[in-house]
């Protein structure tokens, strides 16, 4: 838009000469924030300004054509498909500009640009474009993808608060749609996200169960439920694939799990969660927790220690005793409940520090996160996986990529521990071992943790999943390297 320049500043000049003249001197000797404060005295009112300078740009020629508005969006949308995303963004951008402000047409093309931005890692840009598209009238039908993206750009910013406020969000309107054929896809990106919160004791999840909505698979309503099940089970579309998570013998039920596992909730949560199949659960996992009394490894790994011996902390009332009788030592469940809540406060404030771009006080405050969680937590605790798995997140943004690939191992042992070698936990946290190698070029170990991602990957989500295909990529990148190359590393 070309703005009227030479309109305003005749606007400007007949101002000037319409004022008193000893107030013509004041203004001129006067410094740059009195100047600003007389001038605001003098102009009439701030509206009249407004509507005049509103009245000059109406006359002015805004160049704004929709059939190029249209073509560039197709344009984007053609390089987007093509994962040239930097490409697609410029012709987002230039598609905005020939849009009308306000406009539907226009919040798409937000919308579109902030799928660009998100592919290209730029997650602040990402939130800013949302917003846009929202403030401009996105299309409710199509708002749950929007929300989607916020999500995850939240989650990526580690704020996993706010991300799972969304996610709250989300799950209302998909099941106020109810219309479960267009949002299958919708569904899985949900579930992705809300592992990517991570369970536990530490962790921000939304415990409390919601039906998104409904569908009826024939053949799949056919397996039964286990805490503990063989199979995994992926959505594409309108089909759904279950594949064998581990070896079943002829003659073995094949099982499916229902939702609770036993790696990720209590029995008690399992079985009340699963009284909406009117049944009630005797899988193995079970069996062992309700019958011989043992408790789950929910409970041992996400346990507090004893502040001297570093042993667990046990007991079923308000006051935990050390769990090796010679050490007598107690502590309040309360009080060791308040330091984990204040842990995770001062975790959030790292998060923040890195959101900010203060990468070195980030570090700083979570490497004293860590000491503190040492002194009350089991090493097994998710919360220490989880802080492993911050400090990654840190040194990979300042491109330390050997000290972010050390922490992320660690905190894939306890991603292990709790979930086991083969779950999609474990293959998440892989998959971003295996970009930080590949972006440290550390070829050999990186090519090693892709096969072992991709031995996982493909068992829950087959193998044209986004994770799959980009893992299959750095193998294709790294595997072209001379030999010498790949001797060194």
């Amino acid at each position: 838009m070309a703005l009227p320049v030479a309109e305003w500043q005749g606007r400007t000049a007949r101002l000037w000469a319409a004022l008193e003249p000893a107030l013509r001197e004041r203004l001129a000797a006067a410094s740059l924030q009195d100047a600003v404060r007389l001038g605001c005295d003098v102009l009439r009112s701030k509206e009249e300004e407004e509507a005049a300078l509103e009245q000059l740009c109406h006359r002015a020629p805004t160049g704004k054509k929709p059939e190029a508005a249209s073509w560039y969006r197709e344009q984007g949308n053609r390089e987007f498909k093509r994962g040239r995303y930097q490409a697609a963004l410029r012709l987002y951008s230039r598609a905005a500009s020939h849009e009308l402000p306000g406009s539907p047409e226009v919040s798409v093309c937000f919308a579109n640009r902030s799928a660009a931005l998100l592919h290209l890692g730029h997650f602040e840009v990402c939130l800013e474009d949302i917003a846009r598209a929202e403030s401009h009238g996105y299309p409710d039908r199509l708002l749950p993808k929007v929300l989607l993206r916020k999500a995850e750009c939240l989650l990526c910013l580690g704020r996993l608060q706010d991300a799972q406020d969304f996610l709250r969000v989300l799950e209302s309107k998909i099941a106020l749609d109810g219309a479960m054929t267009t949002h299958l896809t919708r569904l899985k990106k949900l579930s992705q996200l809300k592992v990517k919160l991570g369970p536990g004791d530490g962790a921000v999840v939304d415990k409390k169960p919601v039906r998104l909505a409904t569908a009826f698979f024939p053949v799949l309503s056919l397996l039964n439920h286990s805490c503990c099940p063989n199979t995994s089970v992926s959505f594409s579309g309108t089909s759904v694939t279950v594949r064998a998570a581990q070896p079943i013998s002829s003659g073995q039920e094949v099982l499916h799990c229902y939702g609770p596992h036993w790696c990720r909730m209590r029995v008690a949560e399992r079985q009340q969660l699963l009284r909406q199949y009117f049944f009630k659960c005797r899988c193995p996992a079970c069996l062992q927790e309700l019958q011989s009394g043992v408790k789950s490894v929910v409970s041992i790994r996400n346990s507090f220690c004893c502040p001297k011996c570093r042993a667990q902390m046990q007991g079923e009332e308000d006051t935990l005793c050390c769990s090796i009788e010679a050490c007598a030592t107690s502590a309040s469940r309360d009080h060791l409940s308040g330091r984990l809540q204040d842990l995770q406060q001062e975790i959030k404030k790292a998060l923040e520090l890195l959101r900010v771009g203060k990468a070195d006080q980030a570090i700083k405050k979570l490497l004293k996160c860590r000491m503190d969680a040492e002194t009350f937590l089991s090493p097994e605790h998710l919360m220490m996986g989880e802080m492993e798995d911050h400090l990654a997140q840190v040194y990979a943004t300042v491109g330390k990529w050997q000290e972010a690939a050390r922490h992320l191992r660690k905190s894939i042992e306890i991603v292990e521990m709790h979930h086991g070698p083969s779950s999609v936990e474990t293959g998440h946290e892989l998959f971003k071992l295996a970009q930080i190698l590949f972006n440290g070029f550390a070829v050999s170990e990186a090519l090693s943790t892709i096969q072992r991602a991709e031995g996982i990957l493909s068992v829950h989500f087959g193998p044209q999943s986004a994770q799959m295909q980009e893992l299959q990529e750095m193998k294709a990148c790294l595997s072209e390297l001379p030999r010498n190359i790949l001797q060194r590393t």
